[in-house]
Parts: structure tokens; C-alpha cells; sequence
């Protein structure tokens, strides 16, 4: 079985497939250039490389294993490119990529990490380039919830944020606000450089 397949199959993680539909596959053409920060296993990358024909996926991570592992998953793909992300700091050229995704990584930063990515990708991010993340939103209901069940467990792991803070710290580097959509405990925002 496919190490992705058996992390939603198994451990019950939300499927990539349904999110990436909404928040990510409607801002994609098969000229993209993608970045993905905390690739992971590839559970999302898997299912955009698909849609991006002539276009590039740049997947980065902070561990040298899951490097490792993307290089071996994607080993037959010709346009996808593994590089390591161990701040926020992103190997890519100014103004070269069209969408910055990440899931399950703004979830763990602190705020003065996502105001340091918030600034790499205006850097790396085309005019008009999305950028694409999940975070728990403390005000909704969801985020709330998970902070009273989940505190005792992932005290060290997680950390909660309004809305209106992101936006602000995006704001401040030139992004405008596009949507936000509610999937489980996390909130995924679509900020545009213009």
C-alpha cells in the first residue's frame, strides 16, 4: 500500500484530494510552477504534479529523511524538485513561481515564522501568484475545540491564530486576501500578490 494512501486509509488523516479541489487545483494551469513548504510523504504533492504538465513542483522540507524519501516517491518525475527548507528561507529565484502551498506546517509556526514566510513568498511569488496554508483559527469553533481536546497531547506542537492576525501579517508584506475554507480543525487562507 502507498505510504499516503495508508496515512489517510489508516490513521484517518483528512484526504488531500477534496481540500486541494477547492483551495489549490482552481488557482493551477499545466504551466505552474508550485512550491510546497513540509512536503512531507507527498500526500498533496502526489496530486498536483498531475495537473502541471509542463509546469514545476518544488517540494521542501526540513528533514534530510523526508528529502530523501521525496526524491525516491518522485524519482520518476521529471519536473519535480526536492530541496531543503530548514528556515524561511526558499532556494527558489525572485518572482519565479505562481503558488506557494503548504499543509500542516503553519500549523506548528509561531507568529514571527509565518510573518518571515509571509515575506519569502512576496519574494518568490510571480505578480499575481497565490499563496496557499492551513493554520488553526482559535476563533472558530473547530480550533477551539481541537485547543481543549488536543492541549494535554500537542502542548509543544500547535499554535493558535485569529484570522484577522494572518491577515494582517500578510497584509503587511503586500498580499491581498482572497478566501479562507474550513476543513476539520485547520483554516485554509488564499492570499494573491498584487
Amino acid at each position: 500500500m502507498d505510504v499516503n494512501d495508508w496515512i489517510e486509509e489508516q490513521l484517518g488523516w483528512e484526504p488531500a484530494l477534496p481540500t486541494l479541489r477547492k483551495v489549490v487545483f482552481p488557482y493551477l494551469d499545466q504551466t505552474s510552477c508550485v512550491c510546497e513548504i513540509g512536503a512531507g510523504t507527498g500526500r498533496h504533492a502526489r496530486h498536483i504534479i498531475p495537473l502541471l504538465g509542463r509546469g514545476k513542483l518544488h517540494l521542501f522540507d526540513h528533514s534530510s529523511w523526508i528529502r530523501g524519501h521525496l526524491k525516491n516517491y518522485f524519482s520518476e518525475k521529471e519536473n519535480v524538485y526536492v530541496g531543503e527548507c530548514d528556515s524561511a528561507s526558499i532556494g527558489l529565484a525572485t518572482d519565479s513561481v505562481d503558488l506557494c502551498f503548504s499543509n500542516g506546517a503553519f500549523i506548528e509556526f509561531k507568529l514571527g515564522t509565518i510573518l518571515l514566510f509571509a515575506e519569502e513568498f512576496w519574494r518568490v511569488l510571480k505578480f499575481n501568484g497565490y499563496a496557499v496554508f492551513d493554520y488553526i483559527d482559535i476563533s472558530t469553533e473547530e480550533g477551539w475545540q481541537y485547543l481543549k481536546s488536543q492541549s494535554a497531547v500537542h502542548h509543544r506542537t500547535f499554535t493558535y491564530h485569529c484570522g484577522h492576525t494572518i491577515d494582517k501579517v500578510f497584509a503587511s508584506v503586500g498580499f491581498s486576501f482572497l478566501e479562507r475554507y474550513q476543513e476539520g480543525k485547520s483554516t485554509y487562507v488564499v492570499f494573491q500578490k498584487t
